[in-house]
């Protein structure tokens, strides 16, 4: 059995944090987001903004592979099911 720092969600597709850990990666990956918009000038020319949007889509690229890595495999999920993995679902 493995500690998973992310459950499956019940509704939708995709993780939910339940431990430290998965809350950490969660607040690191929101925190990055918004320092570099804060570091970002008021007036963004255009190669700005496309560099900003390309740090977004890595970060949360990366934040993916976290969920990949410590969290079960997802799927989609529409409320709770007698066949749902207390330990995989949350």
């Amino acid at each position: 059995m493995k500690n998973f720092w992310f459950k499956r969600r019940r509704y939708g597709y995709g993780w939910v944090p339940v431990t430290w850990q998965g809350f950490v990666a969660i607040i690191i990956y929101v925190g990055l987001i918004i320092g570099v918009a804060a570091l970002m000038d008021g007036e963004m020319s255009g190669g700005e903004v496309t560099s900003y949007l390309v740090f977004v889509i890595i970060a949360t690229l990366l934040l993916m592979v976290v969920g990949f890595c410590y969290g079960p495999k997802p799927k989609w999920r529409w409320g709770s099911k007698p066949s749902d993995n207390p330990e995989e679902d949350f």
